[in-house]
């Protein structure tokens, strides 16, 4: 089953691929998405719980065209957690494709796209988020990276997506 959400930005913790470049226009920009998501899991103590998870993404566009990405995650149950990825990182993917950026990450018996979308003068954003399942249990790293959590449901909720000058990552 795949759900999919029209949303405004959704980037995951990537570095672009040298060989894409970043397009002009985003060069020492910043690019902040955010999403949410409804996720019923199935803990390994056998309880079932819905928990509400926020998701949020800054990259930056250096002026050489080089892209940083902070990401972090909340959880409706108090947990969360954060990433820093440098350019050239090998565990996920993120690439320029014209006017888009896109990213993958891949779970235990399933996978999320996400496409940012920008406008021809790269001023605005929009973001789709796309899970695919591949069979067997979908299963996830719990926020503290103790316990791994069978997903039995998810459903995307709000999205934003948003473009500003500098670097927000720099303070």
């Amino acid at each position: 089953m795949i759900v999919r959400a029209l949303a405004a930005a959704s980037l995951l913790i990537a570095a672009a691929t040298p060989a894409l470049a970043a397009p002009p226009q985003l060069l020492n920009k910043t690019v902040l998405v955010s999403w949410s998501e409804s996720a019923q899991q199935k803990l390994p103590d056998g309880r079932t719980i819905t928990e509400q998870i926020s998701r949020t993404r800054t990259v930056y566009v250096s002026s050489a065209g080089r892209v940083f990405v902070k990401s972090v995650q909340r959880g409706s149950g108090g947990g969360g957690k954060s990433a820093e990825v440098a350019p050239g990182s090998s565990n996920t993917s993120l690439n320029f494709k014209g006017n888009t950026l896109v990213g993958h990450a891949i779970f235990a018996g399933f996978a999320r796209q996400v496409v940012v979308s920008f406008d021809p003068a790269f001023s605005s954003c929009t973001v789709d988020v796309t899970y695919g399942r591949s069979g067997g249990p979908r299963t996830w790293k719990s926020f503290d990276g103790q316990r791994t959590i069978e997903l039995l449901s998810l459903s995307l909720g709000g999205t934003s997506c948003s473009i500003r000058d500098g670097n927000a990552l720099a303070s």
